[in-house]
């Protein structure tokens, strides 16, 4: 039997996770990673700096152009100006090429997470792992599938997202596991995970974002470099109870 039909019959066959137990294994895992998490939150604000260097730039530029101005508009009116045009999509392309880049650190985070849990070492160049030119194409595709799908979804009444989303939060560890499968194949297995544990994932999904939301404020921002991380842990356990994990 291939690889992915074994896969997929273990998902079939796979027995219900109790909530208790993956609280419980998600703190294990968190207490391990914790360090790792806060690199990554901190990875993401490091490849958001030019974003927000150029939004500044923005702004100061409004307020030189406000001021020269007998009466101030709320809006910019002269954004399709040719410099405006430019600015705008120059903006739209550097926010489109952040988020892949974040989504592709992401992939390696899934990897770090897997690795430590198997008892094995830290390296911080893992994050990067996906940006090699073996991996780099596909894990591209598979964030511009990942956003094609989201598009879809909110364009379709946006109902539809509350759908998807479970199961495209399960992209990120299908591909960090099995990077070597088709991407067709990483697609299938996604939603197929997705689909099987969707009401446990989404209950925990939404429980732990409640949580975290409350500890960012108590904390005065802080919570959510610290604990930000911990949405994804709940998502790399139900991958390893449902399908299972292996030192590499």
């Amino acid at each position: 039997m291939k690889r992915i039909d074994n896969t997929y019959q273990k998902i079939a066959n796979a027995m219900p996770i109790d909530f208790s137990e993956l609280f419980n294994e998600s703190i294990a895992v968190f207490k391990t990673v914790w360090l790792q998490g806060v690199l990554v939150q901190l990875i993401g604000l490091i490849l958001s700096a030019p974003l927000l260097i150029l939004n500044l730039s923005f702004d100061f530029n409004n307020i030189g152009q406000s001021t020269n101005s007998e009466f101030a508009s709320p809006l910019p009116l002269d954004i399709f100006e040719s410099d405006s045009v430019l600015s705008y999509s120059l903006l739209f392309v550097l926010i489109f090429l952040l988020s892949i880049a974040t989504n592709i650190v992401s992939f390696g985070f899934f990897r770090i997470i897997k690795q430590m849990d198997c008892g094995q070492g830290f390296v911080f160049l893992d994050f990067f792992y996906f940006f090699k030119a073996k991996e780099l194409k596909k894990a591209i595709l598979l964030v511009l599938i990942y956003f094609g799908i989201t598009m879809v979804a909110l364009l379709l009444f946006v109902l539809p997202i509350f759908y998807v989303m479970i199961p495209l939060m399960f992209l990120a560890p299908v591909f960090a596991y099995n990077s070597e499968l088709k991407i067709s194949e990483i697609i299938k297995l996604t939603f197929k995970l997705g689909h099987k544990k969707w009401g446990l994932t989404f209950v925990t999904t939404l429980l732990n974002i409640l949580l975290i939301y409350i500890l960012t404020i108590a904390t005065c921002g802080l919570g959510a470099l610290f604990f930000g991380c911990f949405v994804q842990i709940p998502i790399y356990i139900i991958y390893k109870k449902t399908i299972g994990v292996e030192a590499a």
